[in-house]
């Protein structure tokens, strides 16, 4: 679990061979909201006794360690100690940087990237990482059965690669012909990569946890490799990696924890290890922080109290830095770090189920403003776009300048305008049309959607609330049988694009929404044409995408596919012996804790 408890299973599309202009990306989802920890800097070199501690923090239960398997952000979140990939997303920042690769060159048409690798890196069992290592990773993600980011590689980041066609219970469907993935070893310490087009955002997807390197044929889950070991015994006893960490136990929902590789050929770490207490329930995990087993946490809602937050400073990413406290459980004031998330949750609507003035109405009662400060304490933003602020085109201030245009008001409930459009459409108070809102288990959402059904009741809609588990929504959504439903989206890799695909109306099924036929519809279809038709990092395609995104959210106010709820904040609570720093919005699944440092605690 991260520092804010939570469950955020990322479903992830494994399905290849689909074009990049059909489906770019996965369908990658969050269930509800995630937290961050984070310090006041780099840590320096530890000496002696910080050295010899453990970084205690608490967990939810993980699924795999293998990174190709992955799809969950607490399994990321061990993984990333683990592994290393050709970049990362440092203490998880936005902008991707080089890890394993030394040096990152592309060529004049955009199309071959090069990684010249580390000549000191090793994996934890003392072998060095070697160019036929990548090779290998990658043709893992590509071809085994066990990897959930196939179309990561295939269909997003556009590799290369030969399809063939294969039978399915439907008839017949293209698939990625194993050993032709266009990754090439040139030499020991050089790799290739030939991409289809040039795409703008390549190292970004590069730098994702799933991509995490490991030695060549350690399992034989794909055509070639004999295995030295089951994929079973890799993802769960002896994950190789050459990340800064090695494991050291995992015992399913109890706890797992990893151990300081002495050998890392990159900084630190700087503490023992890392473990992590599993636990499901939130106010067990923060009884557990209180009583001082815990360095890193988060503090639940219900327990939150905002009064006992001081903001000192905001740095250039828009990060809060202060203190809480002192906690009423045992007197302490703690170090509080305030994070801008890539996430947007969002109310979706079957189109085909719920009518466009219906989903207007919903819109003009909704009062994102209210929301946060009666349901999240304040603990988020009001959300205009889909695309988060920190991802928008043009960053915040363009975000804020382009969301005064929202139609449906952000700070206060339009009830006459929502009378006025239901009327148009033959309803009312007394002829109210009826719509079932499907949302997540836990208070928030039930919170959100009980304020929503009492406010529509006014003005003729009979909202039906039930909560359900986040599996259900999706297995549901995907058979349309929701009407409206709660839903989350946090980045794949830091562009619009990787929210802004979920709007494309000719895949919008697979996002449960349905939508076509409408005008606003055909401009979203048009603009993520040009979105794709625009790949590279040229200027002029730039300028190309960011229009097109603007055009696409501006399509989704129209038609109300989507509707905008809160992009949740990232927070950190740390006891004044840690020192960790401060995490990037990308996300504590990305962040790596070989900088952390932990001192005496008192």
């Amino acid at each position: 679990m991260t520092p804010n408890q939570s469950s955020n299973t990322r479903p992830r599309d494994s399905s290849v061979g689909r074009s990049r202009r059909a489906f770019l990306g996965t369908a990658g989802t969050v269930a509800v909201g995630v937290g961050l920890a984070g310090c006041t800097g780099s840590a320096p070199k530890a000496e002696g006794s910080s050295a010899e501690r453990t970084l205690q923090m608490v967990g939810s239960s993980i699924r795999t360690l293998d990174p190709a398997a992955a799809n969950d952000s607490e399994s990321t979140t061990v993984i990333s100690q683990l592994f290393d990939g050709l970049a990362h997303y440092p203490k998880g920042d936005l902008d991707p940087e080089l890890l394993l690769a030394d040096d990152h060159s592309v060529s004049d048409d955009g199309t071959v990237h090069t990684f010249e690798l580390h000549p000191e890196a090793t994996f934890s069992d003392g072998r060095p990482v070697r160019a036929d290592d990548v090779v290998y990773s990658f043709e893992r993600v590509a071809a085994s059965e066990n990897s959930t980011s196939a179309s990561d590689l295939l269909d997003v980041l556009g590799v290369e690669h030969e399809t063939r066609t294969v039978e399915t219970g439907d008839g017949t469907a293209e698939e990625y012909d194993p050993g032709t993935l266009g990754v090439e070893a040139v030499d020991d310490q050089t790799v290739e990569i030939h991409l289809t087009e040039p795409f703008h955002a390549a190292l970004g997807v590069l730098a994702y946890p799933s991509f995490g390197i490991v030695p060549e044929g350690v399992v034989g889950d794909v055509p070639g490799y004999d295995g030295e070991m089951s994929q079973d015994e890799f993802a769960t006893e002896n994950p190789i990696g050459a990340g800064p960490f090695t494991l050291k136990n995992w015992q399913k929902d109890v706890e797992y924890a990893v151990s300081a590789r002495d050998d890392y050929y990159g900084d630190g770490p700087y503490v023992a290890g890392i473990h992590w207490q599993v636990t499901s329930d939130p106010a067990a995990a923060y009884t557990y922080a209180t009583n001082e087993n815990a360095d890193i946490f988060w503090v639940p809602s219900g327990t939150f109290d905002s009064s006992l937050v001081s903001i000192e400073t905001t740095d250039e990413k828009g990060r809060n830095v202060g203190t809480y406290g002192p906690l009423p459980e045992n007197g302490r004031t703690i170090q509080y770090l305030q994070v801008p998330l890539t996430w947007t949750y969002y109310i979706g609507f079957n189109t085909e189920q719920v009518e466009k003035p219906v989903r207007q109405a919903i819109a003009y009662v909704l009062n994102q403003q209210t929301q946060i400060a009666e349901v999240h304490d304040g603990r988020g933003s009001s959300a205009a776009h889909i695309t988060p602020p920190n991802l928008y085109p043009g960053g915040n201030a363009a975000y804020r300048d382009d969301a005064e245009a929202y139609p449906y008001n952000l700070t206060e409930s339009r009830f006459e305008d929502a009378k006025a459009v239901l009327a148009d459409a033959g309803y009312g108070p007394e002829n109210p049309t009826e719509v079932r809102l499907t949302v997540y288990e836990g208070e928030a959402w039930n919170e959100t959607a009980t304020l929503l059904r009492d406010k529509l009741a006014s003005v003729g809609v009979d909202l039906t609330v039930e909560q359900t588990t986040f599996a259900s929504i999706a297995e549901r959504g995907r058979n349309g049988e929701l009407d409206a439903f709660s839903y989350g989206w946090t980045m794949d890799y830091p562009s619009p694009d990787t929210f802004l695909k979920i709007l494309y109306p000719p895949t919008s099924e697979d996002y449960f929404f349905r939508w076509g036929g409408t005008s606003a519809a055909d401009r979203a279809e048009r603009a993520w044409e040009r979105v794709l038709d625009n790949s590279s990092g040229s200027e002029s395609d730039r300028q190309a995408r960011t229009e097109a995104y603007r055009e696409m959210e501006r399509a989704n106010w129209e038609d109300v596919v989507a509707l905008p709820v809160y992009h949740p904040i990232g927070e950190g609570f740390y006891y004044d012996w840690v020192d960790v720093a401060k995490t990037g919005a990308a996300g504590f699944s990305k962040h790596k804790y070989n900088h952390a440092k932990v001192g005496k605690r008192e």
